[in-house]
């Protein structure tokens, strides 16, 4: 594809983008801010009990002067204490992901115009199970075994790999709702990485603007503004890398 048509083909992409947005995209606003409010205070729940039982839990001060009994108890104990934070964490994942199977179904629903069902909500459960598990396993390996200097830059590429992949399997995904469309959303990024590169590099590029605006905004309510921006700027990433996927395939 020459250079004039490649851009011609991407300029198309993004007006036919623009002329699927609908009334519905204020549905969309509506589930998406509710999303991130909801998850926001789930997280901030789990931390605050997590707190609160690290707070409770109790330690002797002489730890040197306990009996052997005494000090396999205390080993039982704080054992157990650790297994039931990691318990919770679970399942604190495991909301967040039910919460998007929910709300970010509908949304990509109505994004891809796709009808609305129970079984495709179901299997889109599924499907984030195991694609979003599939990642929050990744984020907890480089937490753990990574350098600590390192981190910020694996978690960067992490994202921006998420983001990828998971605009093209989801929008497959929800034009034929199975399992199959994780491996075919990896193959169709990789094989056509070259139509992607351009446009997911403006993407990332305003998503980059959109952070620092961030610093900007001093004003009174000026969260609910740059959270309005953040969401119906997710929006019509959605719309954009809905259509080029469907133009690519």
């Amino acid at each position: 594809m020459k250079k004039a048509n490649f851009l011609d083909w991407n300029n198309n992409i993004l007006i036919n983008s623009l002329k699927k947005i609908d009334l519905n995209i204020i549905l969309v606003l509506i589930l998406d801010t509710l999303f991130y409010l909801l998850s926001g205070y789930i997280v901030l729940f789990w931390l605050q009990r997590v707190q609160s039982n690290i707070a409770n839990f109790n330690l002797p001060q002489n730890i040197v002067s306990m009996g052997y009994e005494r000090a396999q108890e205390l080993v039982s104990e704080v054992r157990t204490f650790y297994y039931l934070i990691i318990a919770s964490f679970i399942l604190l994942l495991i909301a967040i992901i039910f919460l998007a199977s929910i709300l970010k179904g509908i949304i990509w629903a109505k994004t891809i115009k796709s009808k609305i069902s129970f079984n495709l909500i179901s299997k889109f459960l599924v499907l984030n199970l195991i694609w979003m598990g599939f990642w929050f396993v990744i984020i907890l390996l480089i937490s753990l075994f990574v350098q600590q200097q390192s981190v910020p830059m694996f978690m960067l590429i992490t994202i921006i790999l998420g983001l990828f992949f998971t605009n093209t399997i989801y929008t497959i995904f929800m034009k034929n709702p199975s399992l199959k469309a994780i491996p075919k959303a990896i193959k169709l990024n990789i094989s056509k990485i070259h139509l992607f590169l351009l446009p997911y590099t403006i993407i990332l590029l305003l998503i980059f603007i959109i952070v620092k605006l961030n610093n900007l905004f001093t004003f009174r309510y000026s969260a609910i503004l740059y959270g309005l921006i953040v969401v119906t700027y997710a929006a019509l990433v959605r719309y954009y890398t809905s259509t080029l996927v469907q133009a690519i395939k």
